[in-house]
């Protein structure tokens, strides 16, 4: 992958290029990165790069002549990348387009500044406007690192684990699962179980609801366009039901979270005799209290329908007022 960056200020992008994993990619040659100062292609006496717009306004405007020649000197033996030019007002960058220009293997940044870049130099040498985000920053060297940073870790061999770039956030169309490494336990918080047993089918099927729930509460317009599996919508399904009956919960005067619970924790059967009706509650301790649940007891049983909605009607003995319910 070979990527041009224009800059009236190389100096900014030089540390981040030469440190820890764009560094060694560019070291070990899977990526170059080559910056390019647009200041010596000014034609001006004092190699001044911007001038005062047109019409009047605040601040200046740069050149469209450095610029212009910049771009045709560092692509006049053969381009076949996408042109982009750094601007709030142009589409805006995500995971997608990340990918789309790490296929295209070759790739050239223009980072603007002060008020913006004469609209002739966009005309004339830039295929397309490219946004990091919805808002401005003083100029496009921020947004031409996280540009770089983003293709770059999906050329392979730069993460030094392909997986990497693919189990993640946005990769898949939804959130990232949440992660945990040594110890299993610190300050009383322990490691998900399923993360310590060892068991692959577990662990993925635990990391795929996990996305699913994490995406469904921050980022749910996300689910429109993610590829979602009978399963994935089954487990939407159990999450909408789960939302309604926590609001009931706390409508009752129970505050309830979900959280992980496993059989070495035991059973609470105050809860089991409390939301689940007695003729159901031998079916529901057979089917929540076996095989791998990622949730705790009474989630499982009302989202597989042993504890109808209306259910919340008594506290367990012993308890009055708030409590706290862990699902």
């Amino acid at each position: 992958m070979k990527i041009k960056v224009l800059t009236i200020f190389p100096e900014m992008l030089r540390p981040m290029l030469e440190a820890s994993i764009l560094g060694r990619a560019i070291e070990e040659g899977l990526i170059e990165v080559e910056l390019i100062d647009i200041r010596p292609f000014s034609e001006l006496k004092h190699k001044n790069t911007d001038d005062y717009p047109f019409g009047g306004g605040p601040g200046m405007v740069m050149l469209a002549q450095p610029i212009v020649d910049a771009v045709e000197a560092c692509t006049k033996d053969g381009f076949h990348g996408k042109r982009l030019y750094l601007s709030p007002r142009g589409r805006t960058f995500d995971q997608a387009m990340a990918e789309e220009l790490a296929r295209d293997g070759e790739l050239l940044l223009l980072c603007g500044h002060y008020e913006g870049v004469d609209q002739r130099a966009i005309d004339l040498v830039i295929d397309e406007e490219v946004s990091i985000g919805d808002y401005v920053l003083t100029g496009g060297e921020l947004g031409a690192l996280v540009t770089v940073d983003a293709v770059a870790r999906l050329i392979p061999g730069v993460l030094g684990c392909d997986e990497s770039s693919q189990d993640e956030s946005f990769s898949m169309g939804l959130l990232e699962y949440p992660q945990y490494t040594r110890p299993a336990e610190f300050r009383g918080m322990k490691v998900p179980e399923v993360l310590l047993n060892g068991v692959h089918a577990d662990i993925t099927a635990w990391r795929r609801r996990e996305s699913l729930a994490i995406t469904r509460a921050r980022r749910p317009e996300l689910l429109e366009s993610a590829p979602l599996s009978d399963e994935d919508r089954e487990t939407l399904h159990k999450l909408e039901l789960a939302e309604k009956f926590l609001a009931e919960l706390e409508a009752g005067g129970v505050r309830a979270r979900r959280m992980e619970m496993f059989a070495e924790q035991g059973h609470p059967k105050a809860w089991l005799a409390a939301f689940v009706p007695e003729e159901k509650r031998k079916a529901a301790k057979k089917m929540c209290f076996s095989g791998r649940r990622h949730v705790g007891y009474l989630y499982q049983a009302f989202s597989m329908g042993y504890a109808p909605c209306k259910a919340v009607n008594a506290l367990p003995d012993g308890l009055s007022g708030p409590a706290t319910l862990y699902l």
